[in-house]
């Protein structure tokens, strides 16, 4: 049933709470079956118990006598006689509080039990997206914005959590509450009660009109609302550009049209989910005073039975109603289900081969064998790429900006997989590798030094190692980073701020190779780490370097030429392919790419 309303793929995380369905329904349905108690009692209060003597009074309601085998005809069934009006309004008037109280404790506990199960399911399907937002690869980032995922990941999770118990509870508390009422009045009046039925295909007619509008403007809604949460992050992230360029008054332009075109879509939205209850609300009233006319004067009721009917047809319509507000619910969640699930349905492209194995920790060496990749099919990025490299060795990488140097590095721990060629370790092609052996023995220092809002100490220990403070301290040492770190007030419990910001961008640098010390891997990868350091950390960070040379295997890309002169191998890329490859002093005989751009750096 779950899978036919809300469709498998949220359904699945539905079910996984049974129990607590169970007891929301259980309860909901009793609350339903409590609703239709004052119906009984409105007669005889009007008809009984407002009668001003003191002769003795009767509560009837009316009831069904059936004899074997098919005879069934309309009955009454004393619940009380023989009691005054008075004595029959001081009954009547317990039992409504009683049915009153009932109805409200069950309907609590079953939304309590409703929010209990929709929240978990909402909490797995979080937790499971976020998983898929880390096990994607980079390629599935680049097309995408940054700000559209995160609205995915809040506002469409936000709908499901605010939607999925109203729906599951709904369509069984007001389907049950609407036959309550029906059963009611077909007992009063069977024929006055069909009649009313003449507006049912209206009512559905309209449900279906409005519902198929929602579902599309609400898909429209989240798309605009995506758009909106992009361009705050973009600011956000970019707001040192903005100000230095005076694009504040084009940035907030632009963001003025974003929002405006949510509000348009959100109105558009507004006029089909807010239309839906008046016009039934119109349609099913121009029926009262049908039922005033046709009962007074065709079925000669009593004003008690005439109020009494009145009310259970206003109760029976409030679930027709419910119900026509919950299939609009029910189609912006559907929007919100297809776009969260938009992600969890898309595979990643690097992930582990069937049999993959466990990879030895490196040590003989790393051989490129005319490796091609690209991002796109047809636009080469490297171009037959071969090379050796031996357990121990420094190599760098250098060449122009945008030949693939940080592309090639990228391709060590499956960022992204060559387009052909194979990249081995040991002889094993890492693809045939499981990635947690693989990444394992690696660790990264990339251009953009990224920190997490986190401590100082949390930040160089991030790979979850048991790491003692003392072995904390010798990363950072080795990193060059102990003593601006000891010099603030808080040590390694200072906390760096959002992506490290309240950190110079040398610190941040400096950080990060302590991190990536920390690890002790086999293979380091140094993507310009000394981009962002000045002369004296640059020099500090050579040192560092070199001393481990021979007992890790580095690979870097550096346009500072001065941190790779001790390199054991330098290759030149350029426009993706290897130009010249050898030592430092090798490069600078050849008189090549390589000494052109030492001599462009250092104006020689």
């Amino acid at each position: 049933m779950l899978d036919k309303i809300f469709g498998r793929d949220i359904a699945l995380y539905i079910k996984a709470h049974r129990a607590l369905i169970t007891v929301a329904i259980i309860l909901s349905a009793l609350s339903a079956l409590f609703v239709v108690v004052p119906a009984y009692l409105l007669q005889p209060l009007v008809d009984e118990g407002m009668k001003s003597s003191i002769e003795a009074v009767e509560w009837r309601i009316p009831w069904i006598d059936y004899t074997f085998p098919f005879s069934v005809k309309r009955a009454e069934l004393t619940l009380l006689k023989g009691i005054t009006p008075n004595q029959l309004l001081i009954s009547l008037a317990a039992i409504a509080f009683l049915s009153v109280l009932l109805k409200s404790i069950t309907l609590y506990l079953s939304k309590l039990a409703g929010a209990a199960f929709s929240n978990r399911a909402v909490r797995r399907l979080r937790i499971d997206l976020a998983q898929k937002f880390i096990s994607l690869p980079l390629t599935f980032y680049h097309k995408r914005k940054s700000g559209e995922l995160i609205a995915r990941a809040t506002a469409d999770l936000t709908v499901m959590q605010n939607t999925i118990s109203t729906i599951t509870i709904g369509f069984v508390e007001n389907p049950l509450t609407l036959i309550v009422f029906i059963a009611y009045l077909l007992l009063m009046n069977y024929k006055l009660t069909l009649l009313v039925f003449i507006v049912v295909p209206i009512i559905v007619g309209l449900v279906g009109l409005f519902g198929r509008k929602v579902k599309k403007h609400s898909t429209r809604v989240q798309d605009a609302t995506a758009e909106v949460t992009s361009s705050y992050q973009e600011i956000i992230s970019l707001l040192k550009i903005i100000k230095g360029f005076l694009r504040e008054r084009h940035e907030s332009d632009v963001f003025k049209g974003l929002a405006h075109n949510l509000y348009k879509k959100v109105m558009h939205w507004n006029r089909w989910e807010l239309g839906v209850g008046p016009m039934m609300d119109s349609t099913m009233f121009l029926v009262i005073p049908g039922i005033f006319i046709i009962g007074k004067i065709y079925f000669n009721h009593s004003l008690g039975e005439m109020v009494s009917m009145l009310y259970a047809l206003a109760r029976a319509y409030i679930p027709v109603k419910n119900l026509a507000k919950i299939n609009i619910n029910l189609r912006t969640l559907q929007g919100a289900t297809a776009r969260v699930f938009d992600i969890m349905h898309t595979v990643p492209d690097i992930q582990d081969r069937a049999g993959a194995l466990t990879m030895p920790k490196l040590s003989d060496g790393v051989e490129f064998s005319h490796v091609n990749f690209s991002y796109k099919p047809g636009e080469l990025v490297l171009r037959d790429i071969s090379f050796n490299v031996k357990a121990g060795q420094m190599v760098a990488i250098v060449g122009s900006t945008g030949a693939g140097k940080s592309t090639l590095l990228d391709l060590i721990p499956r960022f992204y997989d060559v387009s052909s060629g194979s990249i081995q370790i040991d002889g094993m092609d890492i693809r045939d590798a499981t990635l947690s052996s693989l990444r394992g023995q690696i660790a990264i220092v990339s251009q953009e030094s990224l920190l997490f809002h986190d401590t100082i100490a949390n930040n160089i220990n991030y790979d979850g190692g048991r790491y003692s403070e003392e072995q904390i301290q010798s990363a950072a040492v080795s990193a060059q980073a102990h003593e601006f770190i000891t010099a603030f007030p808080d040590g390694y419990e200072t906390v760096v701020g959002d992506r490290g910001m309240l950190l110079s961008g040398g610190q941040r640098q400096r950080i990060a190779i302590a991190r990536a010390l920390l690890k002790d891997p086999a293979i380091l990868i140094l993507d310009e780490p000394a981009s962002a350091l000045d002369p004296e950390s640059e020099h500090l960070i050579q040192k560092a370097m070199e001393n481990l040379v021979g007992r890790r295997t580095i690979f870097i890309v550096s346009h500072r030429l001065n941190t790779i002169k001790r390199a054991d191998r330098i290759y030149v890329l350029e426009n993706g392919a290897i130009v010249e490859s050898g030592t430092h002093d090798e490069l600078m005989t050849k008189n090549g790419r390589y000494r052109n751009l030492y001599d462009i750096q250092f104006e020689r």
